[in-house]
């Protein structure tokens, strides 16, 4: 298998950056142990080079002691960012550091999950997570006239998407996929919406293991959307 192209190692590679970033950027505005998160991203990075070019299956990947390394690192990094949240009660004053945040969830996300999709499906939409949500609350974004903000859940955790898909309506089920978030006229979208098609009512919320395939081509597109910007 070459793994060097595998599209869930890449978008790993990617969230490790993304932390990186965040550190050496210094983005987050607040008093956290920038040293600890050096060192944890320091060894994620040197073991993401051996999971990518271990050219061996997948399921043999998820039981790399240098993957199992990289999901605890990941995990180090995202302890020690909640316990500075939790110890200083930061809120994010500014729309940058609301992205910062969700930036950092992302890639946390994307972490943890790692071993798991590397032993569930190969198609490169599953490198992200998709997601069965549930509208509560939907508005118009101040100054859009086709842009609105979403208030969804997923059974675990509130989601907020800002899409331009008119005809929403609470109470909805729709697939989304979990995505580096980005700013749209001031509000931050944590992730997007796989097409307007509801889905069955009957739909349980939370990851899909096998969604739609309409939903399923459009989160392969945007994970070759983040490969690309990596080439």
């Amino acid at each position: 298998m070459d793994t060097a192209k595998d599209c869930r190692i890449l978008v790993l590679e990617d969230a490790i950056r993304r932390l990186n970033e965040i550190v050496g950027n210094r983005k987050l505005k607040m008093h956290v142990d920038y040293s600890r998160l050096t060192d944890a991203l320091k060894t994620a990075g040197s073991l993401i080079y051996e999971v990518k070019y271990s050219y061996i299956p997948p399921t043999q990947v998820a039981a790399l002691e240098a993957t199992s390394k990289i999901v605890e690192q990941v995990g180090a990094y995202k302890t020690t960012l909640e316990t500075a949240l939790k110890t200083t009660g930061y809120k994010p004053s500014t729309v940058k550091d609301s992205l910062t945040l969700a930036e950092a969830s992302y890639a946390f996300r994307i972490g943890e999950g790692f071993q798991r999709r590397m032993t569930s499906g190969e198609d490169p939409g599953m490198a992200v997570d998709i997601l069965a949500v549930e509208l509560s609350q939907i508005q118009t974004v101040k100054d859009s006239r086709n842009l609105f903000e979403c208030r969804c859940t997923d059974g675990t955790r509130i989601w907020h998407i800002v899409t331009n898909i008119s005809g929403l309506s609470p109470g909805m089920k729709l697939a989304c996929a979990v995505l580096p978030p980005v700013e749209m006229m001031g509000h931050v979208s944590e992730a997007m919406f796989l097409g307007g098609t509801p889905l069955p009512e009957d739909t349980p919320l939370g990851l899909m293991e096998s969604p739609p395939e309409s939903a399923l081509n459009q989160a392969h597109a945007q994970v070759l959307e983040i490969v690309k910007r990596m080439m």
